[in-house]
């Protein structure tokens, strides 16, 4: 039997997802809502929807499955209702605001007997997986500095992004995966931590070496880099089109939209076969490691004279 999933929000990562789950011969795109009817509609004729529904709960009528891939600010409102419904629930990162919330929806998704995902789509990039598979080898050692930049041009959207908890907790969850605990320092957020369009973080690794994060909503001209220096080797890489290093086996040049397409396809890929039972997907207890850990650098920047600036 098909699993029939429910797309929650149809923006331009909405349209990957409902892509990529056309092409799964398991699933069945049952239903999208979004509170621009106009717009959910013709995301429904691009992807072969069934139905446009007019209500979050009408959405979920029918369904096994939602992906949450709306305005990030009522990720957990939906999320919540998706599982009250009884929906194996897949949320777009951030998941939701604070660790009461996430604590919230881990409850009801126990008390209910479904899935509850978060999208850690930078884990299933293809460099970072390669960086993943060496470390699992023992080929890098331990990771002495990180370094993180994302630079993205100003994008005009019914509602405001927050480069600190989106972009920024990307490359967090990677380090935290890599490395174990990391241990804040410093944050510099701009206008402040809630609403942030550049963030800069500073955090110790547990080698005592540096994790400098840094992304910014306002540049003109995009950029992304890491670099990565381990007791072993030296890495570099963009997190999509290439991967360097004086490792012969970390290596990679790829299209970054189609590293970035099939990162999220192999993600829903996973989410669906945990949803049938057929393997595990990442843990909820680690995007509530990863929430607490933005909260913690968020209270950095609120308590900072930069922060209050």
């Amino acid at each position: 039997m098909k699993l029939r999933v429910a797309m929650i929000g149809c923006g331009a990562v909405g349209s990957i997802h409902a892509a990529n789950l056309a092409k799964q011969p398991e699933v069945e795109l049952a239903a999208v809502y979004s509170q621009d009817l106009e717009s959910a509609s013709s995301f429904a004729s691009a992807h072969r929807i069934l139905k446009v529904a007019d209500s979050l709960k009408s959405a979920c009528a029918g369904a096994d499955v939602a992906i949450v891939c709306s305005p990030s600010a009522v990720h957990f409102e939906q999320a919540r209702e998706c599982l009250k419904a009884g929906l194996h629930t897949l949320i777009e990162l951030p998941a939701c605001g604070s660790s009461q919330e996430a604590e919230e929806l881990q409850t009801e998704a126990g008390q209910r007997g479904v899935l509850l995902g978060c999208a850690h789509t930078a884990r299933y990039l293809q460099p970072y997986a390669k960086i993943q598979l060496a470390l699992d080898a023992g080929w890098i050692g331990e990771i002495q500095v990180i370094n993180y930049l994302r630079c993205l041009r100003p994008n005009v959207r019914s509602w405001t992004d927050n480069a600190l908890v989106h972009h920024a907790a990307h490359a967090l969850d990677l380090a935290i995966r890599w490395c174990g605990e990391v241990e804040p320092l410093a944050c510099i957020a701009a206008p402040d931590g809630d609403s942030a369009q550049t963030a800069s973080i500073l955090a110790r690794l547990p080698s005592g070496g540096p994790l400098s994060v840094s992304v910014s909503y306002k540049a003109q001209f995009p950029d992304s880099s890491m670099s990565i220096i381990s007791d072993r080797c030296t890495i570099r890489t963009d997190g999509f089109s290439y991967l360097q290093s004086d490792l012969h086996e970390l290596r990679f040049s790829g299209d970054e939209h189609k590293v970035y397409v099939d990162a999220i396809g192999s993600q829903d890929a996973d989410f669906i076969a945990a949803c049938q039972g057929k393997r595990s997907f990442i843990s909820w207890s680690e995007t509530m490691r990863l929430i607490r850990l933005v909260g913690e650098f968020q209270t950095l920047s609120v308590l900072s004279p930069a922060g209050r600036a």
